[in-house]
């Protein structure tokens, strides 16, 4: 039986709707075509970031993704190599973009915490000074690292990796998905993350609750290279407004609120922990929490049926790692419930063998 009527989304902080603050500003939008830079909600929208990021300008585009897109296709040359920490989100988890649209071979170089050391840097660009190899010409780094667990880079280790790179000629962009987070988690400055690098990306849909979103922030000669590459990637807008507005209330009202997500996450953590549960507390930096599921005989396709039941929602569980993230319309309380409701699940789903009912059933909802 379900705890309420509402279900407990943990499944990412995308899930996440605009708040009726923001649906007001959309709809009241003064518009312009962006295409011919005459949407004025736009421009001051991109104006207010790049003042808040510490930089000269700021693009507006459709997805996080497209963010990094362009950014590399902007400061790397086709057929050289985009040095980035083995687990990074560009890497694994979108789509494969830098050898299909730009033209750049990967180089994955192993991190500890989704962070790359000074002496594997130093050996990745080196690995590139070969004639056999594709040459390093862009590190791009990820700040907070999803696939770490929401961890962050501090700026100072940030200077540190990006003035090697700047050192060997290579140029820096930066994953600032959930930079908000990271800056939120330090109390540090946004801007002191976004100084060190030559562009950053960060989502407006994540915690920021926007719907859709993203942006480039860089020098303005670089955004100009960027907006090019938006407009062959078909990313051209017309009247954003509607976008810009929503993410200029986002800016001004979502942001100190995301250290509530990073304590329901840490609470949700440690009562896990508590029941039992293989996950580090002390490793939860910002809403992402990585819980080690039992080995042997656990039937996860009993844990979702039996969450879904209760009223939470995960995503599927990947190389036996359940992936749980807090964003605002998840509660205190309902981090508390959650965590209950985990446990419960979990219990009922060891010691039984799979069934493939409950598959279908699951692989239906998703």
């Amino acid at each position: 039986m379900k705890a309420s009527n509402k279900m407990i989304d943990l499944r990412s902080d995308t899930v996440t709707t605009p708040t009726p603050e923001m649906i007001e500003a959309m709809s009241r939008a003064e518009l312009g075509d962006d295409f011919f830079r005459d949407d004025p909600t736009v421009l001051d929208f991109e104006a207010e970031v790049a003042g808040l990021l510490g930089v000269e300008s700021a693009m507006l585009v459709i997805s996080g993704t497209m963010g990094n897109v362009v950014s590399a296709m902007a400061l790397a040359p086709r057929g050289t190599s985009i040095i980035l920490e083995a687990a990074a989100h560009i890497h694994i988890k979108e789509s494969g973009w830098p050898s299909t649209i730009a033209g750049l071979t990967p180089r994955p170089v192993q991190g500890i915490g989704g962070m790359i050391s000074p002496t594997a840097l130093a050996d990745a660009i080196a690995v590139g000074q070969s004639r056999l190899s594709a040459p390093a010409s862009l590190l791009c780094l990820e700040n907070t690292h999803n696939a770490a667990g929401g961890r962050v880079m501090s700026p100072e280790d940030l200077a540190v990796l990006a003035g090697m790179a700047h050192e060997s000629g290579l140029n820096v962009h930066l994953d600032g998905a959930r930079i908000f987070n990271a800056a939120i988690s330090l109390g540090r400055s946004v801007s002191d993350f976004v100084q060190p690098v030559d562009t950053t990306t960060f989502c407006l849909c994540k915690g920021l609750s926007c719907p859709l979103g993203a942006v480039v922030a860089a020098s303005s000669e670089i955004i100009e290279q960027t907006r090019r590459w938006r407009q062959i990637l078909g990313g051209g807008m017309r009247q954003a407004g509607v976008i810009a507005a929503a993410g200029r209330v986002a800016l001004r009202t979502m942001v100190d609120r995301l250290a509530e997500d990073h304590q329901n996450a840490k609470l949700l953590a440690t009562r896990l922990r508590d029941a039992g549960f293989d996950v580090d507390p002390s490793a939860v930096d910002t809403n992402i929490v990585f819980v080690n599921l039992p080995t042997g005989d656990f039937d996860v396709d009993n844990l979702h049926s039996e969450l879904l039941e209760g009223g939470v929602r995960i995503s599927p569980v990947k190389a036996g790692r359940l992936r749980l993230l807090t964003h605002r319309e998840v509660t205190q309380r309902e981090a508390l419930v959650a965590s209950d409701l985990i446990a419960k699940a979990c219990g009922a789903a060891r010691g039984r063998q799979p069934s493939g009912v409950n598959k279908a059933r699951v692989e239906a909802i998703y």
